[in-house]
């Protein structure tokens, strides 16, 4: 099984230096739910994207600090790519950026939230249920920790609602049996996140980046959503490597 990872941000580099890129997240937090699968790493965000779609088994898009709606060249290029990959009937999941830009191409909308930034541990009410979402039940709640301004305000046609809560009302959602995303971040470490919330106090507040930080303590679910994830990859392909 070969994951593309389509990067569609970094951090900054003091942060990078720190914790690393969002592609050795990803691949720290898949590394036990996934342990067949070979990840291979584009930077999108450098116009770098696979010759062929063939490359690749399926395709897992991260998080950025761009917005899906700016006019930057590489992103009309990602969203090309995606669309492709979706069409051609591969298994494609989003994170943040990820998850926004699936749902733009496949007919949604994007738009700042009301309520402003959204960072900290989210809790999250689970709608449908996905055949690929281990042990999830309807009602039950999960955490994880986030980082955005924007969200998908509209889901595309069609979409199941597979998580919400009040702060984002489509947080994550199965829009295709081979098309799935989510708006939070489980690969990021509390720890990335302390230093990513605490870079931002310009941008964001005081007041808002200090219940972050306190809200850092609480329990989360990185890794129950991420049996998700490889539950989603492998339902979609088979389970023994690629050649």
């Amino acid at each position: 099984m070969r994951i593309g990872i389509l990067e569609a941000g970094r951090p900054a580099p003091p942060l990078m230096e720190k914790h690393g890129d969002y592609r050795a997240m990803f691949r720290d937090l898949l590394a036990r739910p996934m342990r067949q699968a070979t990840f291979i790493d584009y930077a999108a965000i450098d116009g770098h994207l696979p010759r062929s779609l063939d490359e690749a088994d399926g395709w897992l898009v991260t998080g950025s600090a761009f917005s899906v709606y700016d006019t930057d060249p590489w992103i009309g290029a990602l969203k090309k790519c995606v669309r492709e990959a979706i069409d051609r009937g591969q298994p494609v999941f989003g994170i943040c950026f990820g998850h926004q830009l699936i749902a733009e191409i496949m007919g949604g909308k994007v738009e700042k939230a009301q309520a402003g930034w959204g960072i900290g541990v989210h809790r999250y009410e689970i709608g449908e249920v996905a055949d690929w979402m281990t042990d999830a039940k309807l009602g039950a709640q999960f955490a994880t920790l986030v980082s955005h301004q924007d969200q998908v305000t509209v889901p595309p046609p069609g979409a199941k609602l597979l998580a919400a809560s009040a702060f984002c009302p489509y947080a994550m959602l199965e829009i295709l049996p081979n098309v799935a995303s989510l708006q939070s971040h489980p690969e990021m470490p509390s720890a990335y996140c302390h230093d990513l919330y605490d870079s931002r106090r310009d941008r964001i507040g005081d007041a808002k980046v200090d219940d972050a930080l306190a809200s850092l303590e609480e329990p989360i679910h990185a890794e129950r959503v991420a049996d998700w994830i490889a539950g989603f990859f492998q339902k979609n392909l088979p389970t023994t490597p690629s050649p």
